[in-house]
């Protein structure tokens, strides 16, 4: 399936929660799983043979639920095209300034949801404001100009398609409506006074 970036909108209340609690963000990102499976860590146990120990499992405990407000709950999946979003935002593989470097850095750090999904990042409703203010502020025009197939490919901007379209055009339309699609989200989000959970699955 290849990684793929998502975002999710929170209220701040409901942010600092799972930044408290990081078990609660398996319950919002992948629901159809059940968030205990993912809270059972191997804990140290003894063995049956003197002086080694074995790897035993801790007991999960029931992760709560987490009640979201009428205007969040909002999703919008990037698919592969993250990284290339990334590099017109910021022109660079995986540094930039922030905000705008924000589908790779920036935020707190939720924690590591399993060994299949990276770490959860975490921003408030005025950091998601001074990102899609940014991101408000570069026209698609510009945006298209950044485009730039063999430095993508030379810098390993995921995925490796950049040079193997039959047109590039293809490929810039492809990131171009995803931008368009994160931008429609962030404007929401940002209206509504809503922080965001950004997450690798």
């Amino acid at each position: 399936m290849g990684m793929r970036i998502g975002l999710l909108s929170l209220t701040d209340t409901n942010v600092a929660r799972v930044v408290k609690s990081p078990s609660l963000a398996w319950r919002l990102i992948v629901p159809e799983i059940p968030a205990e499976a993912q809270v059972a860590r191997p804990q140290p146990g003894k063995s049956p043979v003197r002086g080694k120990k074995t790897a035993g499992t801790r007991k999960a405990k029931p992760v709560p639920m987490l009640k979201l407000e009428a205007n969040e709950g909002t999703r919008c999946d990037l698919e592969k095209s993250w990284h290339g979003i990334h590099y017109l935002l910021t022109g660079s593989a995986w540094e930039g300034d922030p905000p705008l470097d924000f589908l790779v850095n920036g935020g707190r750090q939720v924690g590591k949801i399993d060994p299949d999904h990276g770490p959860v990042r975490a921003f408030r409703a005025d950091q998601t404001r001074a990102i899609y203010e940014s991101l408000s502020a570069l026209s698609p025009y510009e945006l298209r100009k950044r485009f730039n197939a063999r430095d993508m490919t030379a810098k390993e901007i995921y995925p490796d398609i950049w040079t193997r379209s039959v047109l590039e055009e293809d490929s810039l339309r492809y990131l171009m409506d995803n931008l368009d699609k994160l931008r429609a989200f962030l404007r929401q989000t940002a209206e509504a006074q809503l922080g965001i959970l950004v997450f690798l699955t």
